[in-house]
């Protein structure tokens, strides 16, 4: 049941299907509102949310401007959803008109942008695992409207498989079917033919056109943003490894007082990816293919009109395209930003479309559309990716049935290793048990697919390692249910002294690092003799702010459950001093086993060897961070790159000297350790992108051995993602022999640059080293340990 006062939107499909499932809600007893899918643009305040349904129009394509609006309220919405289905009921779907079958039947789709919205939904399932999330495509020629829209109501509003095809004596749920099949018959290409690639001078794009003019020698013509590549420095000639070539770069052309950490950057990521443009071009000169390189933004139509007409004009009619251009900015839903959904829809959608107009009157013989299993199942940060290689998928399918004579895929790529898969993005899809595929592997798939038979139905093919589809297609999370509070304390700085080390904007607050230890002691409270393996999935729902003290929380746990030989307990801390008027603040996980699992073997990464970074310690705490004497863990900052951070820290002192009567004598983890790795990533945000952050969230902290050094630990912080707004990245705790002693992995941290003046009511003092222009204040022992 929907809480009460909340309200289920639904957009206006102007068909009539709408307001057909506005009666079917109805019917139910649930208040439902109809609105048009810009009710945004012209109204702010919307009573709160307790459903939204978007309903696609079946008159007329979802342009791409339809699917910003849509991707707008979803994320306005979002957090009623969110708030909805905790307090009792909330969900979300999506209601295309493909064919009733996701757009596998077979028939011809008029409109195969609608597609995008299923990417949305999927995405959507990943991220609010409280909240029903569906994409239902309903059969354009089912007429009878009130049928249809109770069997999306009911559909809707019951837990199940994610995506859903509905017709008047059909439900259909899409799965994957393997092709064993030997590879046969001859390329759709003859040597000399014209092949237009984006995205194809580097990268897995790079790597898949290397291979097929090894195949077929056709004329190639990459497009790419990276400007056309000069000669190198005479510095860089000879140097092969990135982390020379860094060395050499920060000698060469950033003196050792003037070095600032994003510039140098980016000016070794220009200079690789200019040498990635000139390896690739002469690779296919090597194999006797005929090659150019064409600077251009796909997004500029103008501009792509012209470079293609340039190509035409030099190596005769296009006779293939190959759309691998692509850019991620991998973010919540929640938090992303229009811009960064423009830059990825624009890129990814929007320059295919901008293509297909400009080879409209060409006799493709190939078509080939670089897509992801990011539209297949959905992925948490990428709704906007999601959303453009689905739209892909179906884009792909239309042109199938307009060009016959074309050999038409969408590729749906597992994760390649290499290109943009770091090695902390490495080691967690390892965790998941998801296969990488080498450059070899996914230009070799590619090939013996295009080898194969043509039968006008595998237009959608995915290649590549991924977890089970059933778990990715399937979304049913567990719920925390049946939890009973454990344990309570009343917090105020005189009875935690560590409070008064945290104060925020005049008002002390909790830190997560403090947060995550009371969790941990409230999954061993009941459970004596196991040991904390891990916490998962950490989400700190509203910070602990004093506004007035005490403040009295309470931990609260579940029944332990069987898993993996040890048990998990759902966890939460509450807090508010009437039961009535509790406050949510954090949730997690907790796995016990009986004893700690061994440490992996871990190498640092050459992007983060290097030992340049110019603050002390202390000039850090007295112009950019807030924390008090007893949270000073950072003792020396080794390195600040744009691939992360390295720092030594100190050892949290015993509980006693923190809190008047702490639960245990000794700690489960390293509060110290793990807040100077938060303060970490804050400073890490503040060089990098001029506001400081705050952590947020937290896929697993998991723990190797009971007690940490006293000596204190080597922190590393790699980056996985960082927008003006959320980075992205995991830590690993080393202790003196190089051996992990905890490791934090899926961090997530809000940058706000009204955290700024929080942190530094006067305003923080230094200038950001990578962040904008000028000279650097004067610096305490810079670069040496304090």
């Amino acid at each position: 049941r929907a809480p009460a006062g909340r309200k289920i939107f639904v957009t206006d499909d102007r068909s009539g299907l709408a307001r057909a499932i506005l009666d079917a809600l109805g019917d139910l007893g649930l208040s439902a509102v109809l609105v048009s899918a810009d009710i945004l643009s012209h109204r702010r305040g919307l009573p709160p949310a307790a459903g939204l349904l978007l309903v696609a129009r079946p008159d007329g394509e979802e342009g791409e401007r339809e699917l910003r609006q849509a991707f707008e309220l979803t994320r306005r919405l979002g957090p009623d959803l969110i708030e909805s289905a905790r307090l009792g009921g909330g969900f979300f779907a999506t209601v295309t008109r493909l064919d009733g079958a996701a757009g596998f039947s077979g028939r011809r789709l008029s409109h195969p942008l609608q597609g995008a919205l299923a990417g949305l939904a999927k995405t959507a399932a990943i991220e609010w695992p409280e909240v029903l999330c569906h994409a239902l495509d309903l059969d354009p020629e089912w007429k009878d409207l009130r049928a249809a829209a109770r069997a999306v109501v009911r559909e809707a509003l019951h837990r199940g498989p994610v995506e859903v095809g509905l017709g008047p004596d059909s439900r259909l749920v899409p799965r994957l079917v393997r092709r064993d099949d030997p590879p046969a018959g001859p390329l759709p290409l003859a040597s000399g033919d014209a092949v237009i690639v984006t995205g194809g001078a580097r990268g897995i794009t790079a790597a898949c056109v290397v291979e097929l003019a090894r195949q077929v020698r056709p004329a190639l013509i990459l497009l790419g943003r990276t400007p056309e590549p000069g000669a190198e420095p005479p510095w860089m000639q000879g140097l092969e490894e990135e982390n020379d070539i860094r060395r050499a770069l920060l000698r060469e052309e950033f003196s050792a007082s003037s070095a600032r950490p994003a510039e140098a950057e980016k000016r070794l990521r220009g200079l690789l990816a200019a040498r990635e443009v000139r390896h690739t071009l002469q690779a296919l000169r090597d194999l006797g293919a005929p090659a150019a390189y064409m600077p251009v933004d796909v997004r500029d139509p103008d501009r792509l009109r012209a470079v293609i007409a340039e190509a035409r004009d030099r190596f005769g009619p296009i006779r293939g395209l190959i759309h691998g251009a692509g850019v991620l900015e991998d973010r919540l839903i929640l938090d992303k930003t229009l811009e960064q959904f423009d830059r990825v829809m624009g890129t990814k959608l929007g320059g295919f479309l901008a293509l297909r107009e400009a080879l409209a009157d060409e006799e493709l013989r190939l078509l080939i559309l670089f897509s992801s299993v990011t539209a297949r199942f959905g992925n948490r940060g990428q709704a906007d990716y999601a959303m453009a290689n689905e739209a892909l998928n179906k884009l792909a399918r239309a042109e199938a049935q307009r060009r016959p004579g074309c050999r038409v895929l969408a590729i749906n790529w597992g994760p390649w290793d290499c290109g943009m898969v770091t090695p902390a993005i490495r080691r967690e899809f390892e965790r998941q048990g998801v296969e990488l595929l080498s450059a070899a592997q996914g230009a070799a798939a590619l090939i013996a697919e295009l080898r194969r038979p043509s039968d006008g139905q595998a237009v959608e093919v995915v290649i590549g390692g991924m977890r089970r589809p059933e778990r990715a297609v399937v979304f049913a999370p567990r719920k925390a249910e049946g939890l009973r509070p454990l344990i309570e304390r009343r917090l105020d700085p005189e009875s935690h002294p560590v409070l008064r080390a945290h104060i925020l904007g005049e008002r002390a607050v909790v830190p997560l690092a403090l947060i995550a230890e009371w969790l941990g002691e409230g999954a061993l409270h009941e459970n004596p003799g196991l040991v904390l393996q891990s916490l998962e999935e950490i989400r700190l729902l509203k910070g602990i702010r004093l506004e007035t003290a005490p403040y009295a929380v309470r931990i609260l746990a579940g029944k332990p459950r069987a898993r993996n030989g040890g048990f998990e307990v759902d966890l939460e801390l509450r807090g508010g001093e009437a039961e009535s008027a509790e406050t949510l603040h954090c949730r997690a996980r907790a796995v016990l086993a009986d004893s700690h699992p061994c440490p992996p073997a871990y190498r640092l990464p050459a992007g983060l060897s290097c030992n340049h970074y110019p603050r002390s310690p202390r000039e850090v705490y007295e112009a950019i961070l807030f924390h008090g004497e007893l949270l000073q863990g950072l003792r020396w900052i080794q390195c600040c790159t744009a691939e992360g951070m390295v720092a030594d820290v100190a050892a949290a002192p015993r509980p006693e000297s923190w809190i008047e009567s702490p639960l245990r004598r000794s700690w489960l983890g390293d509060p110290l350790a793990l807040d100077a790795a938060f303060q970490m990533a804050s400073l890490w945000s503040w060089e990098m992108k001029g506001a400081v952050s705050l952590p947020s969230a937290a896929a697993c902290f998991r723990l190797y051995r009971e007690a940490w050094p006293p000596e204190g630990c080597q922190v590393v912080f790699e980056i996985r993602s960082a927008s003006d707004r959320t980075v992205r990245g995991d830590f690993v705790f080393l202790d003196a022999g190089r051996k992990a002693i905890a490791q934090i992995s899926g961090f997530e941290a809000v940058i706000d640059p009204s955290l700024n003046r929080a942190f530094k009511p006067g305003g923080i003092r230094a200038a950001p080293l990578g962040a904008r222009e000028g000279a650097l204040p004067p610096r305490a022992q810079s670069g040496s340990r304090s």
